[in-house]
């Protein structure tokens, strides 16, 4: 017991020594009480949709201090992109946000971080914004100027429809001549814009057109060096990657989905042989079915030629002619003897392709067929071969397309914009831009594919203004009326102000 006494004694005294150790060093230490930070909802519970070097996004956080006001605080905003490897973008470092947005366009994840220097505490709220800019969607045109050089304009639908004006004077791009085609590509691994003039082909980014010396069409190919002048002058597109391009005068096929934006050796020849024939300078294509078939016509031999196809011993690589057989010869024979004129596609029906062919002698026939996939093959019907001697002015026609609902071929030549029903054999002028010319006309067979959309755009020039001005793109809608040919201006959708019109494509996003 002793003991014990002594053991508790002793516990005793070193317990009263440690209080008056902890009492002797009171002040040494400044303790608080905690401070917590609450980040309210408010501003954060919304949705944000912007647009680049347009918009100025604002934000006011409201803050609730467990103790008080403090002034030991830190504050950051950062947008995170939802994209690959998620990056991230510093905004601000203030308490209340006002950002005028230059983000690319993207969904983000907007953060608002606030620290208490004091105890390195961090608090933080979120929300999502999407980011579009002025390039986002719309049309792109390509045209000239007034010293012949390349220009090219885009009708914005990003915010409200509006039109901006030569895009490429910052693009990084040399001074180009002679604008021939604008292509904005949705490829497997190459999604860019592509810029074909006398002076070759460029790429630009889809984000803020950039491109360069380095973005020449050229690096495209396994040899940059096969060609001259790399001039893109038609390209056909099937599934996001399968696709035929003329580039100088020279057909080009790839069907391989990771080496899709790779252009490899000339197409335009036979199995075996290396001699190249001369080609017409449009490809012929089903837009409307999964059909890796595309059609040229051989100049040389004056026959229509296929490449691609998905059957064993398809021509990838080369061309091969399409054979008659006993049950079609009577339709028409696909070694015609006519000179070429031009290809068409179209979301006619099953979505017929045609060719126009003339004889020298001033007939002019219209060839109608149709690519489909059918039994894991591709192959091409003949429909029926249409004789054109009742198409006013036909023989003068620079432009040409097809109707998605009618029998109907759509045609221009100087200032006049005709319709043809190639089986009621009727004409009707649908306007004379009078002393305007007709620069463009362009069917719209993959934008507005929805059941009843049958849209085409003219571009035209009046000579009286400028050339960086002087162009205009109207949208046009053939009515789907059996017993009238109906084609009607759309209304609201006229864009003058335009450079002289050459080629225009839609892009997406």
């Amino acid at each position: 017991m002793k003991v014990m006494k002594k053991e508790i004694g002793l516990l005793v005294l070193l317990a009263i020594c440690l209080c008056t150790g902890c009492y002797d060093d009171k002040g040494n230490y400044d303790y608080h009480e905690f401070n917590e930070i609450t980040i309210e909802d408010s501003g954060f519970d919304t949705a944000y949709i912007l647009t680049s070097f347009v918009d100025t996004l604002k934000i006011s956080p409201k803050l609730n201090f467990k103790l008080g006001e403090s002034k030991n605080l830190t504050f950051e905003w950062v947008a995170r992109s939802n994209g690959i490897n998620f990056p991230e973008y510093p905004i601000g470092n203030e308490r209340d946000l006002v950002y005028p947005v230059t983000l690319p366009t993207e969904t983000y994840t907007l953060f608002f971080k606030v620290k208490d220097t004091l105890n390195t505490m961090e608090y933080s709220n979120a929300t999502v914004m999407q980011v579009q800019d002025l390039l986002t969607s719309g049309w792109v045109v390509l045209g000239e100027n007034s010293n012949g050089e390349a220009q090219m304009d885009m009708i914005t639908f990003s915010v409200d429809t509006m039109v901006l004006k030569d895009i490429l004077h910052d693009s990084g791009l040399p001074v180009l001549r002679n604008p021939e085609k604008v292509w904005v590509v949705d490829n497997y691994t190459n999604n860019m814009i592509h810029v074909s003039t006398g002076d070759g082909t460029y790429r630009l980014t889809r984000d803020d057109f950039k491109g360069g010396d380095h973005t020449h069409l050229k690096y495209n190919f396994f040899d940059p060096g096969l060609l001259e002048h790399y001039v893109l002058q038609d390209v056909a597109q099937v599934s996001g990657y399968n696709r035929a391009a003329i580039i100088d005068n020279t057909l080009f096929h790839n069907g391989f989905l990771i080496s899709s934006a790779v252009f490899q050796n000339p197409a335009n020849h036979y199995q075996g042989s290396y001699d190249l024939f001369t080609i017409g300078n449009k490809i012929a294509y089903n837009p409307k079915g999964m059909v890796f078939m595309y059609v040229v016509y051989n100049n040389d031999e004056k026959r229509f030629v296929y490449t691609g196809g998905r059957a064993y011993a398809s021509p990838a690589g080369y061309c091969d002619t399409l054979k008659d057989t006993r049950d079609d010869i009577g339709i028409f024979s696909w070694k015609t003897g006519l000179d070429y004129v031009t290809n068409i596609s179209s979301r006619f029906l099953d979505g017929y392709s045609y060719t126009i062919l003339t004889d020298g002698a001033g007939d002019y026939y219209l060839y109608s067929y149709l690519l489909k996939y059918e039994w894991g093959m591709d192959k091409m019907v003949k429909n029926k071969r249409y004789l054109l001697d009742k198409a006013t002015d036909i023989d003068k026609a620079k432009f040409f397309g097809a109707s998605a609902q009618r029998s109907y071929l759509i045609y221009a030549t100087g200032s006049k914009l005709y319709t043809y029903d190639y089986i009621a054999e009727k004409v009707k002028l649908i306007e004379d831009f009078g002393d305007q010319e007709i620069t463009l006309l362009h069917y719209d067979i993959l934008i507005d594919t929805r059941a009843g959309d049958d849209f085409f755009y003219v571009g035209t020039y009046d000579p009286s203004k400028p050339k960086e001005t002087g162009g205009t793109l109207t949208r046009y809608k053939v009515v789907n009326d059996p017993n009238n040919i109906i084609v009607e201006e759309v209304p609201e959708f006229s864009w003058s102000g335009l450079c002289k019109i050459k080629s225009i494509d839609f892009k997406r996003y």
